[in-house]
């Protein structure tokens, strides 16, 4: 079976440090995932993890392949057991934050993988790029820069009943004030 990709390349208003504390550390995984995950257990080296998913049965155990915080490079493997519940076996993704100015920078996150028996490509990869967003999503929302979503308040519509009681208009007025038509000056006539 060959190999399928995915991957995100997203710029960040923070620098590549601050980005890296948050993004960076193999145990911080569930402080970005924005509740996804209900544990992150470490082993006791730290380069093993066992997560459990919200709403999920099973968990996804990763292995740390490669830590660099001098080049903000993080690589992991998905260690494939039979109750993995990813769509996906083989799995291995690189996480790299790039400095783009002094106060901006780049996360990319990528991996490569083979699908399942009886799953797609384009599936697993957007399973993929689903857990790589909400991260990213993540870290920004802890760096603070995440708009809080506003409300919009629905406009009131006026009561029907309303409506029909409008003001008179200027149209309206002269209407009413109009001069008597042929017919009724002879009605008025023969009273």
């Amino acid at each position: 079976m060959a190999y399928s990709r995915a991957a995100v390349s997203v710029k960040v208003g923070a620098p590549a440090d601050q980005v890296w504390q948050h993004i960076g550390s193999f145990a911080n995984i569930k402080a970005i995932t924005q509740g996804a995950l209900i544990s992150c257990e470490m082993d006791k080296t730290g380069t093993v993890r066992k997560l459990k998913v919200k709403g999920a049965k099973g968990v996804i155990t990763e292995r740390l392949i490669k830590y660099d915080s001098q080049t903000h490079t993080q690589i992991y493997t998905i260690i494939d057991k039979p109750n993995n519940i990813v769509p996906f076996v083989n799995y291995t993704a690189t996480i790299k934050v790039k400095a783009t100015t002094a106060r901006s920078s780049t996360i990319e996150w990528s991996s490569r993988f083979e699908p399942k028996k009886g799953q797609t490509a384009e599936g697993c990869r957007d399973f993929a790029l689903g857990i790589y967003d909400l991260g990213i999503g993540g870290v920004k929302k802890r760096l603070g820069l995440t708009k809080p979503k506003k409300k919009v308040a629905a406009k009131k519509k006026a009561p029907a009943k309303a409506k029909a009681k409008a003001k008179p208009t200027a149209k309206s007025k002269a209407k009413a004030k109009a001069k008597p038509t042929a017919k009724a000056k002879a009605r008025a006539k023969k009273k």
